[in-house]
């Protein structure tokens, strides 16, 4: 009598179907997750609830803490028979001096992973592979993870099953979502919900590192990019909480102590001008006074050279902010660190209230000129990669327009000038090349479309001012040239909308913008 033959799967599995490849249906594992070391799932009883999961028209919160063993029933055996302890010290928040006066041990760093986290970011080989991809693509404009260390202390292959820390677990999978691709998808996926839980299952067992402050930023960016609201709006707060608890924010009273290593020190203050950068970003369209972050005083560093950093090569100087320097010493990294500065107090200039309008006008001009000698030193150090230039002045672009816009809607003495000179014109006329390049030749194809892919979730900040702008001279001259110049623009935005779901908002809101008259 033989045996009955396994009925082939009729849909994908589910690591081919987050990564939208093509699934040969095998059994007992199809090849992808065979050669990938991935756990292979494919949907049977489950599958009302995971087609829920992915159907862009379901309205889907944030994960909260009693749906997590619901949602995710293959978890450790650790996690379904007792509920997470903690080891975290209480008197670190109730009588905080009496903490950094004691010897108090924290949390240890090893918990067990959930499958849920497994099915995403799979064995030692496939952790490996996620980073080389991430510090190819995400790395080059966020750079706050060491590669030095991350590799490290990341187990390899031939390691002993088990031995990557929870903490790392959580930032492999953060570097994995934020390179997702959405396409036509609804961001609200499940490694999505799975990052989200597991950072929850951390927090209450009160394992606090740097490891899971990194992976919070990129959810944040993550949120931030695909307007999921309002949990990116929580999960940038919680940055600046969790970077404060660790001690690395540059005004803390009781601060950690420093690393003996260089490397360390600077992974801690590339984490916390990130932080700086979500926070001040988030205030162009939710201002908030005083900002949860205060700007850098002029003591403090800026981000030293990514290349070097990443091969542990120590500069022979830390920059600060105004200490004198020549073009070549600041690095990508450090440029948006100085063009978040200017953010930062462009943001308060405009929202000023009751100010003298000579000085005030003074001041403007001051920012312009410098945020133009700024740009010009990003240019100088750029190699002239498209992408990599548009990354860097994507801040100081964002700086300029809101400067200028605020100034060139009002009739006073300056008015004229920041009218002239209007960033605006310049990025709609650097999109309108692209654009036109674009449609000219199939070669060029592949390296716009690579520019879409590997953008920061910042540039979709940045298109929207431009075409908020544009749309303010549209409806004041009504002229064919501001006409076009607002189609291209949001042209652009539903482009970029293939990889940044927040475009589509922006559309959104140009709609309600235009239809008010705004």
């Amino acid at each position: 009598m033989t045996s009955e033959p396994q009925r082939q799967p009729t849909l994908s599995c589910s690591a081919c179907k987050d990564r939208k490849r093509k699934c040969d249906r095998g059994l007992p594992k199809c090849i992808l997750c065979a050669r990938r070391g991935l756990v292979c799932e494919y949907p049977s009883r489950r599958r009302r609830e995971l087609s829920q999961l992915h159907n862009p028209s379901q309205p889907y919160p944030s994960p909260q803490p009693s749906t997590a063993t619901s949602t995710f029933a293959a978890q450790t055996p650790s996690s379904n028979t007792a509920p997470p302890t903690s080891e975290f010290p209480p008197v670190f928040y109730l009588d905080n001096l009496v903490f950094q006066r004691s010897l108090v041990p924290k949390p240890s760093l090893i918990s067990p992973i959930p499958r849920s986290v497994i099915s995403v970011i799979g064995d030692a080989s496939n952790w490996s592979s996620i980073a080389t991809e991430y510090f190819m693509t995400v790395h080059t404009w966020m750079p706050i993870v060491s590669r030095k260390r991350f590799f490290e202390n990341v187990p390899t292959p031939s390691a002993t099953p088990g031995s990557l820390r929870s903490d790392y677990a959580l930032l492999i999978l953060c570097m994995e979502l934020s390179m997702w691709i959405p396409g036509e998808q609804n961001p609200r996926t499940r490694a999505y919900l799975a990052a989200k839980t597991f950072y929850l299952d951390l927090e209450i067992q009160g394992i606090a590192s740097i490891q899971v402050l990194q992976a919070l930023i990129l959810i944040a960016l993550y949120e931030t990019g695909h307007a999921i609201f309002p949990s990116a709006a929580v999960s940038v707060e919680a940055c600046v909480r969790y970077g404060q608890a660790l001690g690395i924010n540059w005004e803390a009273k009781y601060p950690e102590k420093k690393p003996f290593a260089w490397v360390d020190r600077e992974e801690q203050n590339r984490v916390w001008w990130a932080v700086f950068m979500l926070e001040c970003v988030s205030r162009v369209g939710y201002p908030r006074n005083p900002p949860l972050v205060e700007s850098p005083s002029p003591d403090v560093h800026l981000p030293s050279d990514t290349s070097a950093w990443d091969k542990g090569i120590m500069p022979p100087k830390n920059l600060t902010i105004l200490q004198p320097r020549s073009n070549q010493d600041l690095g990508p990294f450090a440029t948006m660190a100085e063009a978040t500065r200017l953010l930062s107090r462009v943001l308060e200039h405009v929202s000023a209230k009751e100010v003298d309008e000579r000085l005030h006008n003074e001041e403007a001009l001051i920012f312009d000129r410098a945020l133009r000698a700024l740009e010009s030193v990003v240019e100088f150090e750029g190699d002239y990669n498209r992408l990599s230039i548009m990354n860097q002045t994507t801040l100081c672009s964002i700086s300029l327009i809101i400067l200028h816009e605020a100034h060139a809607s009002k009739q006073n003495d300056t008015s004229e000038y920041f009218r002239t000179v209007h960033h605006t014109k310049h990025v709609t006329d650097t999109v309108s090349k692209s654009r036109e390049e674009f449609t000219r030749s199939l070669t060029d194809v592949a390296p716009i479309h690579s520019c879409i892919r590997e953008a920061s979730p910042f540039i979709t900040t940045l298109l929207y001012q431009a075409t908020i702008a544009n749309l303010r001279l549209d409806q004041e001259t009504g002229s064919e040239e501001s006409s076009k110049a607002l189609q291209i623009m949001k042209e652009t935005l539903r482009l970029f909308d293939n990889r940044w779901k927040a475009s589509c908002a922006y559309l959104k809101i140009l709609e309600a913008r235009e239809v008010s008259a705004m």
